[in-house]
């Protein structure tokens, strides 16, 4: 397995551990829009930066995206409540290899009904964390 899928395998975890969270967490964006569960949490991956070094290790920047579906009668809404309880969780994220967690960015609220009772918001945070250069899993 690879480190970023380590990174998201562990944050899924952490936040699924917390008793006051308040929504389910999943891996899949096709398996959060194939339920009816509202909120659903989906941990994914972003794109990825790879600064090169002459050492043997290489920094590598890992965007890791949360969004956030919910069915409600202002999801964007509920969709923040969620991500509030989020953020400071994945902010301190800590895992080996790990240097610095980052908040990125938030993207608009993305409605998937005609009536605009489902929407996605997404978060985007960037994970610092260095490697061998010769490996992604360590």
């Amino acid at each position: 397995m690879t480190l970023r899928e380590s990174y998201i395998q562990s944050l899924i975890a952490l936040l699924e551990v917390i008793p006051w969270f308040g929504a389910n967490v999943t891996r899949s964006m096709s398996v959060a829009f194939s339920r009816e569960e509202s909120p659903m949490v989906i941990v994914h991956r972003g794109a990825e930066d790879v600064e090169n070094s002459l050492g043997d290790d290489t920094d590598r920047h890992c965007e890791i995206r949360v969004s956030v579906l919910s069915r409600a009668d202002a999801p964007d809404q509920e969709a923040d409540e969620v991500m509030e309880r989020a953020h400071p969780v994945i902010m301190q994220f800590q895992a080996p290899g790990v240097i610095l967690v980052e908040e990125v960015g938030t993207d608009e609220p993305r409605f998937a009904s005609a009536d605009g009772t489902a929407c996605v918001v997404t978060t985007r945070y960037r994970i610092h964390y260095s490697s061998s250069r010769l490996s992604l899993s360590d």
